[in-house]
């Protein structure tokens, strides 16, 4: 479910001259950039017995971004994330006197993120490709449970804006995707569905 959208944060490649008018002043600047966490989020969903989306995230990931905007082919992401930074909204909404720890269960148990035995997942951006103006698919292998495959997001960037100093340049963009659980070991079946949607928003403040 990592899936880890982090590496959606490749994205942000497609930066590329055309913006959104309201927040551009000239073109996003090439070079390292660092993501901003108190301005984004890495979520999954999971359809529940078949009958609602449920939507858990992970509170505690890093993405790293190389951005060329003259050839953003060569644009680069590498994401971390911490699976033992769980959350869901259980602990909040569970009925009186039930004290599970459902965030712990599905960081530790070897049925879902096993953490003690994988304490992090990993993406890696292996091709960006720009498919609309601001919009663009972003390919790299991802890798939890020990197993790595590759993964296809599809990414919109949202723009660019230009602060005054000391204020650093900032990108945005939003990445989505979805991964099927079983590919990297986990079990089929179960109360939620093999197929788990991911979503990434995130903020890029240039280093």
């Amino acid at each position: 479910m990592r899936r880890t959208l982090a590496g959606l944060a490749a994205l942000a490649l497609l930066a590329g001259p055309a913006v959104a008018p309201a927040l551009a002043q000239g073109a996003a600047p090439a070079g390292d950039y660092v993501l901003d966490k108190t301005h984004a989020t890495l979520q999954w969903q999971g359809l529940h017995n078949g009958l609602s989306w449920y939507t858990a995230r992970f509170v505690n990931f890093d993405v790293q971004l190389k951005f060329d905007p003259a050839d953003v082919t060569k644009s680069k992401i590498t994401a971390t994330i911490d699976p033992k930074s769980i959350e869901t909204d259980f602990a909040k909404t569970r009925a009186a006197g039930n004290t599970t720890d459902f965030n712990g269960e599905l960081a530790n148990d070897a049925r879902f993120f096993n953490s003690g035995k994988f304490p992090q997942i990993t993406f890696t951006s292996t091709a960006v490709t720009k498919t609309g103006e601001n919009k663009g698919k972003m390919t790299g292998n991802l890798t939890f449970l020990g197993v790595t495959k590759p993964v296809t997001l599809d990414v919109t960037y949202i723009g660019f804006k230009s602060y005054p100093a000391p204020r650093k340049p900032k990108i945005g963009f939003q990445a989505v995707g979805t991964i099927n659980k079983t590919q990297w070991g986990m079990a089929a079946g179960g109360a939620i569905a093999d197929d788990v949607k991911i979503e990434i928003n995130a903020e890029f403040a240039q280093k």
